[in-house]
């Protein structure tokens, strides 16, 4: 575990292309099970890149995802994790990120109102650091 990720607002989650492409995402994470887990769309390109290439990398960064000189690079791979363990870490992010959950979910309740939000729920993806 690391220390700097423990206490991240916000990390960059890189994955890659099927041709080897890296393509980084800003994510709420949280300590989980021994590696670091961050809940999204269950229909993502996050989890259709992992279908074909499980390495990733954490990066502490800001909200729109730069990453600050020198900050250390956590090579890892990713697995989508089953249902009971994405509720787990829901429940997690939501402890961790009290104000931004709560901002998301009007968010989302607006977007189901107009018609226009997903209603597949969540999924969970950890990253074990190598």
């Amino acid at each position: 575990m690391s220390a700097d990720l423990d206490t991240a607002k916000y990390v960059s989650f890189v994955t890659y292309k099927k041709d080897g492409t890296p393509v980084a995402a800003p994510v709420w994470v949280v300590p989980f099970e021994g590696g670091y887990a961050f809940t999204t769309d269950p229909d993502s390109f996050k989890i259709k890149r992992l279908r074909n290439d499980a390495r990733a990398t954490l990066t502490v960064c800001d909200m729109r995802g730069k990453i600050k000189d020198g900050a250390t690079v956590h090579i890892g791979a990713a697995v989508v994790l089953d249902e009971d363990d994405a509720e787990d870490v829901a429940k997690l992010i939501r402890k961790k990120y009290v104000v931004g959950t709560k901002l998301l979910g009007v968010y989302s309740l607006l977007k189901k109102l107009k018609g226009s939000g997903s209603t597949a729920g969540e999924a969970a993806i950890k990253v074990t650091l190598s």
